[in-house]
């Protein structure tokens, strides 16, 4: 079991190469680091459209890999998990997002990306609040995980900090944070704290660029940083950029239906889904009544019968009630003014 501490999360290399899903023997390390991946770029897309601050995306992505360490992928879908780590940091970075903007933003991104026909989603329906009950489960079970210590220190204002202790240029800078911002796809914000990966980072973006540090004494001990650490750092992010584009890979048990783990109706193909759009779009006219059937009331009888019974009906008496008239009422008593 992994704890949350109250400084911060992190992992040892054993308990990162043993989390829940490869323990358990349902998938390997390889899948696992491709789901990771998946939902963290799905992470930082939802927020460039919601025009999030990068805070917020990575806040969402620090959440998201802390909560597969705890949980197997085997069990909880990648994309739920991911929409709702982006609207529990968008509370966290005080940047809040009304929930159906966020359901509208993920299901574009999964039809796009699994090539549905785009639909809006009906804030009336009952799909819709499948979804928004179903987003609020998952954020609650965040919350639970982490015993609500939610705290995360990101490595970006470490860059800046220490490039500019050393003197550094605009260009160094603009790359190392690019770098930084691609390695929260990794799962190194569970394994090395803030220091060490903003170090990495430098370290890697400095090597791309041909630019040399400072070397006695060697940069790095000024932030109490180790060189192997550092190096390990640079090694994941490289073979993060060596990998091909990631696609979604189905492992939620066979058990769970597939409303659990995407946005599109599962009980929609391509083809009836465009058939649905096309008759939503055709004008819908109110159908007019037959010429061959007679109008009725609500007795069922047709305006001519219902007059002559009208007329062959005596006329009723009025009542002694209705007869006598009504006396005013007196106001003798009522004062006026003088």
């Amino acid at each position: 079991m992994i704890y949350t501490a109250l400084d911060n999360f992190y992992l040892t290399d054993e308990q990162l190469a043993n989390t829940p899903s490869v323990a358990e023997g349902e998938i390997d390390a390889e899948t696992e680091f491709k789901l990771r991946v998946y939902g963290a770029e799905l992470i930082q897309e939802g927020g460039t459209l919601l025009k999030l601050p990068q805070a917020v995306m990575a806040t969402g992505q620090v959440l998201f890999h802390r909560y597969y360490c705890k949980k197997s992928f085997t069990k909880h879908a990648v994309k739920r998990v991911a929409c709702a780590c982006c609207w529990l940091a968008t509370k966290l970075e005080e940047n809040p997002r009304k929930i159906r903007d966020i359901l509208n933003v993920f299901l574009r991104m999964e039809c796009r990306r699994e090539n549905l026909p785009l639909e809006p989603l009906d804030y009336f329906s009952k799909r819709y609040d499948h979804l928004k009950h179903d987003l609020i489960k998952n954020e609650r079970l965040l919350l639970r995980e982490f015993g609500f210590i939610v705290h995360v220190e990101h490595p970006h204002k470490f860059v800046l900090n220490y490039l500019q202790m050393m003197g550094m240029g605009q260009e160094l800078m603009q790359e190392a944070w690019s770098l930084v911002n691609d390695s929260l796809r990794a799962p190194l914000c569970v394994r090395y704290n803030a220091e060490v990966v903003a170090c990495g980072v430098i370290h890697l973006a400095a090597r791309r660029l041909k630019i040399a540090l400072p070397e006695s004494p060697p940069w790095y001990s000024l932030f109490n940083v180790e060189e192997k650490d550092m190096e390990c750092v640079g090694r994941m992010l490289c073979g993060l950029y060596s990998m091909p584009k990631v696609e979604y890979i189905h492992v939620v048990s066979a058990d769970k239906p597939l409303s659990h783990c995407c946005f599109a109706d599962p009980e929609k193909p391509k083809e009836k889904i465009a058939a649905l759009a096309a008759a939503d779009a055709s004008p819908k006219g109110a159908e007019s009544p037959k010429a061959d059937t007679p109008m009725t009331d609500a007795t069922g009888a047709t305006p001519s019968e219902a007059g002559e019974a009208a007329k062959a009906s005596p006329a009723p008496e009025k009542s002694s009630a209705q007869a006598t008239p009504v006396p005013a009422p007196s106001v003798s008593g009522v004062s006026g003014g003088g």
